[in-house]
């Protein structure tokens, strides 16, 4: 099993966790605004618990966005200097995956449509299918007014604070924020097919920012 760091500071939420053999350890906790004072400690903390130093690591993820843009910036320079200091094969995933991912180990749903909430009238729409457990996306960035619930199979479920835009959408995971403790779970398992980047590549997906969004599909 690998050691694997994940981090995510998309939302109020600071996501972090760390794997060590079989053993998974977990920080889940809302610190609004208080991410830049607070994730390097929650990293070193980890560390300590686990019983290991960066350099033992080989893999740092990052959920990358989109979200608050300072999270998402932190987050993801945290993870750059993490990788290039250390030679660390680096992973993204977009934040709203990072949803997608839970509500696939909570509920077996194999079809599963993650909404952002709204930035200056639009919306990002990740449309995830599931196969053998293997995740495969779709990216869309929408206008409100060009969300068609009809488009997507009738048998997905939505996530995402975005849900709330729509009354016919309902959130199936109304509480919860990106959590690290799935993609770790997620990257165990298909650590062979991951397409490891390089630090310079490990970039944040801005709200409302269509190119860097096109970039990632």
């Amino acid at each position: 099993m690998a050691n694997i760091l994940a981090i995510d500071t998309s939302s109020d939420t600071c996501s972090v966790s760390l794997s060590r053999e079989n053993e998974t350890f977990n920080f889940h906790q809302e610190l609004p605004q208080q991410h830049t004072e607070n994730l390097l400690s929650v990293i070193k903390d980890l560390l300590v618990e686990a019983d290991l130093e960066f350099p033992d690591l080989e893999i740092v993820a990052v959920g990358n966005g989109p979200g608050s843009y300072t999270g998402i910036r932190l987050s993801c320079a945290v993870a750059q200097g993490i990788s290039f200091s250390h030679d660390v094969n680096g992973a993204k995933i977009s934040s709203l995956e990072l949803l997608s991912l839970e509500i696939n180990q909570k509920t077996s749903s194999n079809e599963v449509i993650a909404i952002s909430e709204s930035n200056l009238g639009k919306i990002y729409v990740v449309q995830s299918s599931f196969y053998d457990g293997k995740l495969k996306s779709n990216f869309e960035l929408l206008s409100q007014d060009e969300f068609r619930l009809d488009k997507y199979p009738e048998d997905s479920v939505f996530v995402g604070k975005g849900c709330s835009l729509f009354s016919e959408v309902e959130n199936q995971l109304p509480d919860s924020s990106p959590n690290t403790f799935y993609l770790i779970d997620y990257l165990q398992k298909f650590a062979k097919d991951i397409n490891y980047i390089s630090p310079e590549e490990i970039l944040p997906i801005y709200l409302n920012d269509e190119s860097s969004w096109r970039k990632i599909k």
